[in-house]
């Protein structure tokens, strides 16, 4: 297969440290906020203080597997311990930042981590009852010492650059290989418990790689970081392939505070969740109608006939005001996580920004597809990476390739259900269409099946339903699991308030006005769907879903008895 990009060996995150570093030295590596300003860090400011911290690590003991848990925001301090632990041959174990005090002690003991590096608000969780945690000998805290850590981060790097002075070359003569266990990943899925996934070193090397092929962010680019890092998602196909590429990452300071944060730092690309651009492009559009839609369908129709004529895109020019508002430089967005409603990607690129759909998991460390620019479709999961094979089995998605994990932690027997042969079971269900783009239609777990024995995806139907712009989110099931007779396609609805205070105002309408047009929007979906997938039975919910990091909604915390008003169609 051709390359799109320019792309150079690695097996490990040590090389893709060290070579990055030789590179691209005196770029900017990565910018965080601190006392209102973004403070920057160069590569070579990466590896000097990634050497330091790896250094004082190798002092308190830590050994080549040892594991190492890493908790906190995104900040340049996460990523030098990431390094730091990985390209030691230690083993990295990031911790969502938003599991609850127990949550995170469950996976310090049983991951048997040694150390724990964390920044001060998640240090106060652990440092009570430490005799509950056996394996954990060290706490280095992100900030200073007064939440009654071991260590703070300036003390550890002090450390570390003392003993290097002396002679202690243990980070140098360190030996990382392609097929060491460099993290250990307790996702925290949508379907229950979750699990620990253990990627080598080559396992996300060759996932950079691969993504490179397809996707290029390099010197020019600076991407804006809003997902938590210690998703593999944000980890690989953000922080390691920018750093891989010679971009600078900047971490944003929260979700809300996105588009202020486009516009300082004028990020040229960011990585997210179709649930960012959704809110994004709900304000872009918002804007757009309170201006005049008739003026914006004629720009677009102007721009059509200057690219097919001129071969020139002017949309950037056109839509100028547009992208004023969002930093003024964003040339590249790129979604994953869940599926995206085609409109979203379309509409971004009609505003003249580059939109590019994939597709992974966790699982493959993560990426298995993405679309390129040369050749996408919305609403498709792209064309596999060069180094994922793929294939349909029962129409459930299986992939093959260096990037499938070594296993589930402790736990053979999950790991022998999903890993048959070397193929990598998803659990996804997809096609390939005659095009050579994959295409995903949901999971396989969350499919309903009826008695006649048809199946029905959620996804379909929800996408149907999320097309307006009263509903903010909404999850389709089968119904109460206690009679396969008594199937029947159920959603659960969320109105959108801010819509209805909009086109109401705040004190314009109430709950009968809410139900009266939610019940025109499910019917209005029905209409496109096949009698068996309409809609019989929704529930209208007051309170946004609970979701993971990546946003993704929770749905076996609903697929009981939701509670609410319920209407039967």
């Amino acid at each position: 297969m051709k390359e799109a990009f320019k792309t150079y060996p690695v097996e490990t995150i040590r090389d893709i440290l060290l070579k990055g570093c030789q590179r691209y030295s005196e770029r900017v590596a990565c910018k965080t906020k601190y006392s209102g300003l973004f403070q920057p860090a160069t590569y070579e400011d990466i590896r000097i203080r990634t050497e330091n911290l790896a250094t004082c690590l190798f002092k308190l003991g830590v050994e080549k597997g040892d594991r190492v848990a890493i908790l906190g925001e995104n900040r340049t301090e996460w990523i030098i311990a990431y390094f730091a632990v990985t390209t030691s041959g230690f083993v990295a174990v990031p911790i969502d930042r938003d599991l609850k005090e127990r949550e995170i002690r469950h996976i310090l003991d049983f991951s048997e981590s040694k150390v724990l590096i964390a920044s001060e608000d998640y240090m106060k969780l652990i440092q009570y009852d430490r005799e509950t945690l056996p394996f954990l000998e060290k706490t280095i805290s992100m900030e200073g010492r007064k939440d009654g850590s071991d260590m703070s981060f300036s003390e550890a790097l002090a450390e570390g650059a003392k003993a290097l002075n002396s002679g202690d070359n243990a980070y140098a003569q360190a030996e990382v290989y392609a097929d060491d266990l460099a993290v250990l990943i307790f996702t925290s899925g949508t379907t229950g418990t979750s699990k620990g996934v253990m990627l080598s070193h080559n396992n996300i090397a060759s996932n950079v790689v691969g993504t490179s092929f397809h996707i290029r962010v390099d010197g020019n680019d600076t991407l804006l970081s809003v997902l938590p890092l210690h998703h593999t998602y944000e980890a690989t196909a953000g922080m390691l392939t920018a750093f891989y590429q010679g971009a600078t990452v900047c971490h944003a300071e929260s979700l809300r505070r996105i588009v202020d944060n486009l516009v300082e730092t004028k990020a040229t690309a960011m990585l997210a969740v179709p649930a960012i651009y959704e809110a994004i492009y709900r304000r872009i559009k918002a804007g757009i109608e309170q201006k005049g839609k008739t003026k914006f369908i004629i720009a677009k129709g102007v721009a059509s006939l200057t690219e097919r004529v001129l071969r020139k895109s002017i949309r950037k020019k056109l839509f100028h005001q547009v992208h004023d508002k969002i930093g003024g430089h964003l040339r590249l967005l790129i979604s994953g996580g869940a599926a995206l409603a085609p409109e979203i990607s379309k509409g971004f690129r009609d505003l003249g920004i580059d939109f590019m759909q994939g597709y992974g998991l966790t699982e493959f460390s993560p990426i298995i597809s993405v679309n390129r620019l040369d050749k996408f479709k919305d609403g498709t999961a792209g064309v596999p990476i060069p180094c994922c094979e793929v294939k349909i089995v029962n129409d459930e998605i299986v992939v093959k390739g260096p990037c499938v994990m070594q296993g589930y932690y402790k736990n053979q027997a999950a790991t022998d259900e999903v890993i048959k042969d070397g193929w990598l079971h998803t659990g996804d269900l997809g096609f390939i269409d005659k095009d050579g783009l994959l295409n995903i239609n949901g999971r396989s777990k969350s499919v309903i099946v009826t008695q006649n024995g048809k199946n029905i995806y959620p996804e379909e139907i929800e996408f149907l339903l999320l097309e307006s712009q009263y509903v903010l989110e909404c999850l389709v099931w089968g119904g109460p699991d206690i009679d396969p007779s008594m199937v029947e396609v159920q959603a659960i609805i969320v109105p959108n308030s801010d819509t209805f205070d909009e086109e109401f105002g705040p004190a314009g309408y109430d709950e009968s006005k809410i139900e009266e047009t939610i019940a025109q929007v499910v019917k209005r979906a029905n209409r496109q769907l096949a009698n068996y997938k309409r809609v019989k039975k929704y529930t209208l919910r007051t309170e946004e879903f609970e979701k993971t990091t990546t946003r993704k909604i929770k749905r076996y915390l609903y697929t009981g008895k939701p509670k609410g008003v319920k209407k039967r169609l």
